[in-house]
């Protein structure tokens, strides 16, 4: 039967009570209580400044076993049960009132109430330190049957094929994992690259607009240049027609000057060769023009 435990001093016994019932469970065992105890954690702050204070005490009328749990060590509160615990055991077993002086420095005063203290003292300590190792071995225990237990797992499976199969899985998954972010590398890689090459065709489609502009701009300047050359050319034949009569403007009209139109004709006048000049260097520049169009629609 377990023992009951009371906390009226609210003291956190998350870690502790687990021991308590364990290390009561293994004093049972060893000993075997006839009843269980209740044990009471108290608190009494004006107590626990006091180097030589209160820790425990039994009370043999209600079986309780009394804690002071200020600002104690959880070890040091098992002791003290495992202490009061023997004296529960003498209760039960009638030896615990032997008489005699029990106030202060009893221990010196009254000879059987020692005998009693340090038979408390003697197994309450050796079965907490029993029920401690007991522990602390089954722990070791524990974790070394697991370690045996995984190394034989870790055989059966690999003589079965069974773990290298696991293994295989793993590595396919891994590599998986790694050629995943390796198709997401090269896709960044291919999105760069995209970007780079719409840079490059925005850079190219800019030079040519400005070639077009360019081309234009000379095809301009060209009409003009050709337009003021054949307002020369008029001015010349004015000044040469000027006081002659028609037959003599006939002779005059007949070229005297270069070919301007380079096309060979020497006999026609320099008016129409200039005409001839200007439509010729009209023609180039629109096929100028023309080709720049097609350059910068990539044809």
């Amino acid at each position: 039967m377990p023992c009951i435990i009371k906390n009226p001093a609210n003291v956190d016994l998350g870690g502790l009570e687990p021991h308590i019932n364990g290390m009561y469970s293994y004093f049972d065992q060893k000993i075997g209580f006839k009843k269980p105890p209740t044990i009471v954690f108290d608190s009494d702050p004006s107590n626990q400044p006091h180097v030589l204070g209160k820790t425990a005490y039994y009370d043999p009328e209600s079986l309780e076993i009394h804690i002071y749990a200020d600002g104690r060590h959880p070890k040091d509160m098992l002791r003290s049960i495992a202490h009061e615990l023997i004296h529960h055991q003498q209760n039960m077993e009638d030896r615990l009132d032997v008489g005699g002086y029990s106030g202060p420095g009893y221990y010196l005063e009254n000879d059987k109430l020692r005998v009693v203290e340090h038979e408390a003292m003697l197994e309450g300590n050796k079965l907490m330190r029993e029920y401690e190792d007991t522990i602390k071995k089954e722990s070791k225990d524990m974790s070394l049957k697991e370690w045996k237990n995984n190394e034989l797992n870790q055989r059966l499976l690999k003589k079965f094929g069974i773990l290298k199969e696991s293994q295989e899985l793993d590595e396919l998954s891994n590599n998986a994992n790694h050629t995943d972010r390796h198709r997401g590398n090269n896709q960044d890689g291919r999105l760069r690259e995209e970007d780079e090459v719409v840079e490059e065709a925005q850079e190219e489609l800019e030079e040519l607009s400005a070639s077009k502009e360019q081309a234009a701009d000379r095809l301009q300047a060209g009409e003009e240049n050709g337009r003021e050359q054949g307002r020369l050319r008029e001015e010349e034949i004015d000044e040469a027609h000027c006081g002659k009569r028609d037959d003599d403007l006939e002779e005059a009209a007949k070229p005297d000057y270069l070919d301007l139109d380079k096309d060979g004709d020497k006999e026609e006048s320099m008016k129409q060769a200039a005409a001839d000049a200007k439509m010729k260097k009209e023609i180039n520049i629109k096929e100028v023009v023309q080709k720049a169009l097609r350059i910068a629609k990539g044809e």
